[in-house]
């Protein structure tokens, strides 16, 4: 990513480079330059953006996969449970039919 920024950097300033040299304009130039890093702080503000609201996401994905494993080990203990319930049932209706 950085190098495709560092080579798209170096093609604008050739190009603003030619045209300034081919058209003899500072004001071309000094708009170019402008320009090209009116770009650059207009990108970044974006792409910090982008990374705010990917982190968000990937809290709320790792609080998704927190509150699941939660939940399949309360299911677990509860079926734990049932089982022992179920023993002690069985034990205490043959203790009833002796």
């Amino acid at each position: 990513m950085k190098i495709l920024f560092k080579i798209i950097t170096i093609a604008l300033l050739t190009v603003i480079g030619y045209l300034v040299y081919t058209t003899h304009s500072k004001m071309l130039a000094l708009t170019g330059v402008l320009g090209l890093f009116a770009g650059i702080f207009y990108m970044q503000a974006f792409i910090i953006v982008l990374n705010d609201k990917i982190k968000s996401y990937k809290r709320q994905v790792e609080k998704i996969d927190i509150s699941d494993s939660e939940n399949s080990s309360k299911v677990e203990v509860l079926e734990q449970k049932i089982v022992v319930l179920e023993k002690a049932l069985k034990n205490a209706l043959e203790n009833n039919n002796n």
